[in-house]
């Protein structure tokens, strides 16, 4: 864990694993987002990370960062923009307005308070916008198999869990990512999911 929370991107802080980081690189290569929505921001380093690898596969694409305090990093490649906003209430920031312009296919990643409930209203707030073959990442799935998902009133497993009892006949785990080191070796356990 001190190693994972030390782990810094161009001298920002990124707090994402080693196997996070590959699946990710996997996905944006394989999915081409032309735009990423990722909720949580922190310091910034994901963001400007997924920026740069959007640049370096010659991928026109966004990075929109949403936090109740973005950060103002030293550095910001110009195709990220970090907007404030709360997870329970992304409507509010995430209007039909500046949704109508954003490029697709879409990544959205939740990656938040990793609370249930924030959790559960990320997945909701997707569910209606995303389109067949665009992905909804859901992080941090581990804290269950970590014994803490209790503070975090069963955290985003027990989201994850909720969202499909009720819609997945409209999304399904994508295992190839969330298996392809060993199953669900990840610390997003079944958090990988695509609309079909």
């Amino acid at each position: 864990m001190h190693g994972l929370t030390d782990y810094t991107y161009r001298g920002i802080v990124m707090q994402k694993h080693p196997v996070e980081i590959a699946l990710y690189m996997r996905l944006i290569w394989e999915l081409k987002p032309r735009t990423i929505i990722e909720i949580g921001s922190l310091q910034g380093g994901s963001a400007i990370w997924m920026a740069d690898s959007l640049n370096t596969f010659g991928i026109e694409g966004q990075v929109i960062s949403v936090d109740l305090y973005p950060p103002s990093p030293a550095y910001k490649p110009p195709n990220v923009s970090f907007l404030q906003g709360d997870q329970n209430d992304l409507a509010a920031t995430l209007t039909n307005e500046v949704l109508r312009k954003l490029p697709r296919p879409w990544l959205a990643i939740e990656d938040a308070s990793h609370h249930y409930a924030p959790t559960l209203a990320v997945l909701r707030f997707f569910d209606t916008l995303l389109k067949p073959g665009e992905y909804l990442v859901v992080e941090d799935a581990n804290v269950t198999e970590m014994g803490v998902d209790a503070r975090f009133k069963g955290g985003p497993a027990r989201a994850i869990a909720e969202f499909l009892r009720d819609r997945g006949y409209d999304y399904e785990i994508d295992t190839r990512y969330c298996d392809q080191y060993g199953r669900n070796v990840t610390g997003n356990p079944n958090g990988y999911l695509v609309r079909i």
